[in-house]
């Protein structure tokens, strides 16, 4: 008897090749039938008629690992057909931990968690360890965060490493390699990510590489100096041989529109001539990222508590705001990008009355000039406070999503608890429902066909991470697997309201479990570490 019988489903394989009807039949967590009918009994039978059966989706760019020791059920991300999540993005990430890394923790858990996690991600051995321990709603990977490694070493300085200190970087990297993780990556607008130069991001890469891994990047700008943030990436390939991956690939100023077709171009030509370039996605015009991350990282040095404490100084506040607006060619802030009346706070934990509000109006509802509103709560929060930056063009968002080299990733995390599907801020809605909004627009739009469109969230990125056994439905391999209703999938999460639940998600089945039906999570954890090549035991 098998465990799970799906049928009468419309089977896209997620290699790319043309859908076929079939049944699917799940047993001991595995795929261990594809046929055209299948007979035998199962202890649960779906009846996928008029629906896609598809491999579980992968997020190509995820933030769960800053949060995953805290044991989040990762329904936001179930609930938008992810079973995979590719995670330590953009430079930052738990391990190696160092001081004041877990402010955020500490205010909502207390100083014994922050205590507890500093011990745990002590080293990426320590910290695979015990995320291997624990009960995951979706499977994970983990990139090592060059920040961490570089803050690790560093701690907040400007300036080259030394030999000594690239030594050690360099030994962290081969240990964060020996642990299983994928590579490495970097956020080169996020200190002490931005400190590096190219140089020393090369002799990572030297060493990542020898171990079959990749590069991925937040690149150094993505408005005005974009294509030169990209050549520093593609160049970072190029001269040690490892895979690139263009993170969250946009453009963001409304006056640059039109600047992703020769984005696309440049990534089109470094492959022709042998580096091998990937970008992913999120598929909305607006970011988001610490408010503190905006400005500009000179007065950062030393660590955000020193960036906050500055802050108080009315001579260098006023000189931030100058840095923010007059030197965007050196740094290229979102408070700049975005504009006062397109900053909108999602989180600021002290501070709650804030959040869902724009800066501009905060500023004008209790007569502060916006740059003090930021400055204070920034203040207020120990310097922890998310915001979402409205500065990109629809256009360019499209034009970037339909490019053969683009996979998908939400840029975005677990959410901690359950909140109330209605509750305003909080997050951004690329939280709950990035892979439903990619599917919309690539079936409103008709920019390709399901089975390509598949195939780049699912066997696509398993394929460029080196992530065995998942992407594609296969006989004998694990049994993640959605079940969409693809005519009628719908996000309705936004801005204001970022938890409000998908249509569309019929089933979604992690490692032979059902985790998710009728769109609702199910309560079922059932994900595993994927480390990077191996394959489940």
């Amino acid at each position: 008897m098998y465990d799970l019988l799906i049928k009468n489903g419309r089977i896209v394989d997620g290699s790319g090749q043309p859908a076929y009807d079939a049944d699917l039949a799940v047993l001991d967590g595995r795929i261990a039938r594809i046929a055209p009918h299948i007979d035998e009994p199962a202890q649960t039978v779906i009846d996928a008629a008029g629906r896609l059966v598809t491999p579980g989706l992968i997020d190509s760019h995820s933030h769960s690992d800053s949060g995953v020791l805290l044991g989040p059920d990762g329904w936001n991300m179930l609930e938008q057909g992810i079973t995979t999540q590719i995670t330590g993005q953009c430079g930052t990430g738990p391990v190696p931990a160092y001081p004041n890394l877990f402010e955020g923790v500490r205010q909502k858990y207390g100083p014994e968690k922050v205590r507890e996690l500093e011990e745990k991600c002590a080293t990426f051995g320590s910290f695979m360890e015990a995320v291997s321990r624990m009960e995951l709603g979706t499977n994970m990977a983990f990139y090592a965060s060059q920040g961490n490694i570089r803050g690790a070493v560093m701690g907040f300085r400007m300036g080259d490493a030394d030999p000594e200190e690239t030594e050690q970087m360099k030994a962290l990297m081969a240990e964060a390699m020996e642990a299983g993780f994928l590579g490495f990556t970097t956020g080169l607008v996020y200190a002490p990510s931005i400190y590096a130069g190219t140089r020393e991001l090369v002799e990572l890469a030297k060493v990542a590489h020898s171990y079959g891994g990749n590069y991925a990047s937040h690149i150094r700008g993505e408005g005005l100096h974009v294509l030169d943030a990209m050549r520093e990436a593609i160049s970072i390939g190029e001269q040690s041989g490892i895979p690139v991956i263009i993170s969250h690939l946009k453009i963001k100023g409304k006056q640059y529109e039109g600047a992703s077709r020769d984005m696309l171009r440049l990534i089109d030509e470094s492959n022709a001539r042998g580096v091998t370039v990937w970008a992913e996605q999120y598929p909305y015009l607006a970011s988001s990222a610490p408010l503190i991350s905006q400005i500009p990282p000179q007065f950062a040095e030393g660590g955000n508590d020193k960036l906050v404490e500055r802050m108080r100084d009315p001579a260098l506040r006023k000189a931030m705001e100058r840095a923010v607006f007059e030197d965007y060619e050196t740094f290229e802030s979102n408070i700049y990008g975005a504009g006062y009346g397109g900053i909108l706070i999602s989180s600021a934990y002290y501070t709650p009355q804030y959040e869902g509000r724009y800066v501009a109006e905060i500023a004008e509802s209790e007569g502060k000039a916006p740059f003090d509103v930021i400055c204070d709560m920034l203040i207020a929060n120990n310097g922890v406070v998310q915001a979402i930056y409205f500065s990109q063009n629809e256009s360019d968002m499209l034009r970037i999503l339909a490019h053969p080299r683009v996979m998908v990733g939400c840029d975005a995390s677990d959410v901690q608890g359950h909140p109330d599907r209605d509750k305003p801020a909080g997050g951004h809605p690329r939280g709950m429902s990035t892979m439903v909004r990619r599917l919309e627009l690539i079936r409103d739009h008709d920019l390709m066909d399901v089975e390509t469109a598949i195939h780049r969230m699912t066997g696509l990125p398993a394929e460029v991470a080196h992530l065995p056994n998942v992407g594609q439905l296969r006989e004998g391999w694990n049994a993640d697997i959605c079940v969409l209703d693809y005519p009628h999938l719908k996000a309705n999460s936004d801005y204001i309201c970022p938890y409000r639940k998908n249509e569309g998600i019929d089933y979604v089945i992690v490692n032979g479990k059902i985790a998710v039906k009728d769109n609702t999570f199910t309560g079922v954890k059932n994900g595993r570490v994927i480390k990077r090549g191996s394959s489940r035991a």
